[in-house]
């Protein structure tokens, strides 16, 4: 073995997606993965792509917030680019296929997987594998590119297939209402292996009660995420308008970024709502913990989540907040006390919750109760227990 392979060889699990484990993609499945980083540490390899100039096909070296990791990229993207021509997900399996020789080099026997295409294309690698369901909805069902339907049925057969013959550990950002009900979609697949209820978790280093200074401006709505169709922009921003027609100072803040972010621009461009509707981009963390410090309301206006990581963040730092009905909400939000479910999408629905829930307490004690039961404390112990490559 070379010398420079040696360097190579402290890591025990490789940790596998298609992500710079640093800012892209913006979303929940990013933020699991960087808190699996933040508790394991170095212990971890780490197999994605890169958004910058630097070899792919080769173990390297990456740097994390001062931390030094093995890494492997098997492509190179470019961000900017919303909606390229071949999708990610098809992209990412060609390319996992394509470097497997080089990624298993490294010689790791084990690796954690948190995608659905990725566990496609190294169940037959013969090594042992822990997956998490982001979320336990087919993707393929409300894809980005409309061809994705036809897929969407085969797709996920062969993925619960390569799971009940290929994982050792499965686990699910979901409630136990959303796993039993895939364990019924996977037609006897998956049926007797268990799937552990995984709540996504929240770093309280970064989101915690620390309130800026109060204005008088008018309440201050926020909401987090992905701008894309299943984030449910569209909901949040026609009920908005109807609690500004009655409240004329509030303002509206989406932080995030996607593909969807042109025709949000557009829709607040043709309400004329420019002085009250903002879209921040992509912010670090820290700066969007400060964004939820600085706000009264957190809406979440998604049409499927696994376990919403944005609206737990949000509770942690002590605001109410009025969801939709996606998994995970009747555990995280009480009715009344720290705000309201809608149980349909109706946009008038969702405003008057808005406005009701605009008289709730912010800080709110119950929120801030309930986001301390998911902090990252206790996790790396969890983990380990339930699998013994992390122990």
């Amino acid at each position: 073995m070379s010398e420079s392979k040696q360097g190579l060889s402290g890591s025990r699990v490789m940790v596998i997606d298609a992500c710079d484990f640093d800012r892209f993609p913006v979303g929940g499945q990013l933020t699991t993965i960087k808190q699996l980083i933040a508790v394991f540490g170095s212990r971890l390899a780490l197999v994605g792509v890169s958004t910058e100039d630097g070899p792919v096909g080769q173990w390297t070296k990456k740097m994390l917030d001062g931390v030094e990791f093995d890494f492997f990229s098997f492509g190179r993207l470019d961000p900017t680019i919303r909606k390229p021509w071949i999708p990610r997900r098809v992209s990412a399996y060609l390319r996992l296929k394509r470097y497997k020789r080089e990624i298993l080099s490294l010689g790791l026997g084990a690796a954690f997987v948190i995608a659905p295409e990725v566990m496609l294309a190294i169940k037959g690698w013969g090594i042992r594998i822990a997956y998490t369901f982001p979320g336990v909805e087919n993707p393929l069902t409300m894809p980005r590119y409309a061809i994705g339907k036809w897929f969407a049925g085969p797709f996920e057969a062969a993925l619960f297939s390569a799971l009940a013959k290929h994982s050792e550990l499965i686990m699910a950002a979901a409630d136990q209402r959303a796993i039993q009900a895939m364990k019924d979609r996977s037609q006897g697949l998956l049926a007797h292996r268990p799937i552990i209820s995984s709540p996504t978790l929240v770093d309280t280093r970064i989101f915690n009660l620390n309130r800026m200074q109060e204005s008088n401006d008018g309440p201050v709505l926020v909401t987090c995420g992905r701008l894309n169709l299943v984030k449910g922009w569209d909901l949040v921003f026609d009920a908005f308008l109807k609690v500004r027609s009655e409240i004329p100072s509030a303002r509206l803040y989406f932080v995030g970024d996607g593909e969807d972010r042109g025709k949000l621009e557009a829709r607040i461009g043709a309400a004329g709502a420019g002085d009250s509707v903002f879209i921040t981009g992509f912010l670090e963390s820290r700066e969007v913990a400060r964004r939820l410090n600085s706000a009264h309301l957190f809406l979440l206006g998604s049409h499927r989540e696994g376990w919403p990581t944005a609206l737990v963040e949000a509770l942690a730092c002590g605001l109410p907040a009025v969801v939709t009905d996606v998994s995970g909400a009747s555990s995280l939000v009480e009715e009344g006390r720290n705000g309201f479910i809608a149980k349909d999408r109706d946009t008038t629905q969702f405003a008057r919750k808005i406005i009701a829930a605009l008289n709730l307490a912010c800080p709110n004690p119950t929120s801030l109760q309930i986001g301390s039961r998911y902090s990252l404390e206790g996790w790396k112990a969890n983990l380990s227990e339930l699998w013994e490559p992390l122990r």
